[in-house]
């Protein structure tokens, strides 16, 4: 005996919006941060970086690469308290933890990728016209072209990507008030990858390796003691320990500019052989009013900063 054919009803507008919708939620989250929009972008965009990048090369390097970060970072964060959070903050929150490597890594390039792109202008400011801030860069270096030379040599050794930063650095050991002068002196710093110049960020190492430990042995990793201080830098060091107990907001270390050494940004433009010629050309297409902009007063001698 035939079994009767039920007829199937077809579905309502209402379950297949709401199917599409779960879908899309799952698969390609609404963005919630806008791409960050450079002060000279759409001039960038038509004409390329003049001295520095092609149009082509700019929109592989700023463009898709940052909106791929963006993208990803909004599709980590989905649905979290922090979702909304700006990437610096989201740096200095997970460093610490190497269960959320990959928010991390998307944080930190986004931010360390703006940081690169916004120091960049179709009219740079010339060093020499910025002369407080030329004063102090000698008074470390011996001579401006001491900084260009030490600065892009260290990027052009820098075997794997990342980033070389130009920092101020704070003395947390004589920190002195009520006079003006310069406490601390430039360093050059390189990160390799997607790693934050930010010392409050590196306070604990990710000495774990998070692809074959679960979180019952990150736990105990966190809650090691360290044996010793030994070392200037480092997340164990006597430094190190003084940046943990500075105030919300304080720092020991202050990026003002940097230099991104990722192939994608200059094998477009530069080939295989051309990464010395890319940097020798960002040295010329810097901003130097952006610098004296992210440089703290103390670096430039107008006042000092005072730990309480």
């Amino acid at each position: 005996m035939d079994m009767p054919i039920m007829p199937i009803a077809a579905p309502s507008r209402t379950t297949i919006a709401s199917s599409s919708n779960r879908f899309l939620s799952t698969t390609r989250p609404l963005l919630r941060r806008d791409t960050p929009k450079l002060a000279h972008q759409d001039r960038f965009t038509r004409d390329g970086i003049p001295g520095l990048l092609s149009p082509e090369a700019f929109k592989i390097a700023w463009i898709d690469y940052q909106r791929q970060m963006v993208e990803k970072l909004d599709e980590i964060t989905a649905g979290e308290p922090f979702e909304n959070s700006h990437t610096k903050d989201l740096v200095l929150r997970f460093a610490r933890d190497p269960l959320a490597a990959s928010l991390f890594n998307h944080a930190s390039m986004a931010h360390n990728n703006n940081f690169f792109f916004s120091g960049l202008s179709t009219r740079p400011l010339e060093l020499e016209k910025v002369p407080n801030v030329e004063e102090s860069l000698i008074d470390t270096f011996g001579s401006i072209e001491t900084l260009k030379v030490t600065m892009l040599d260290t990027a052009s050794a820098m075997f794997g990507p990342g980033f070389v930063w130009l920092v101020w650095a704070r003395d947390l050991n004589n920190p002195t008030s009520g006079q003006a002068g310069r406490h601390g002196a430039w360093r050059i710093l390189s990160t390799y990858l997607a790693g934050t110049p930010y010392p409050e960020a590196g306070y604990r190492q990710q000495g774990l390796d998070t692809n074959t430990s679960n979180a019952s042995e990150y736990k105990g990793y966190m809650n090691q003691q360290p044996a010793n201080v030994a070392g200037s830098f480092g997340p164990f060091s006597a430094s190190a320990q003084r940046q943990s107990k500075l105030p919300p907001g304080g720092t020991n270390i202050m990026p003002v500019l940097c230099v991104n050494t990722w192939e994608h940004v200059w094998l477009r433009d530069y080939g295989m052989n051309g990464k010395r010629k890319f940097l020798s050309d960002w040295w010329k297409c810097i901003d130097w009013s952006v610098v004296e902009g992210n440089t703290p007063a103390e670096a430039k001698g107008q006042n000092t900063w005072v730990r309480k």
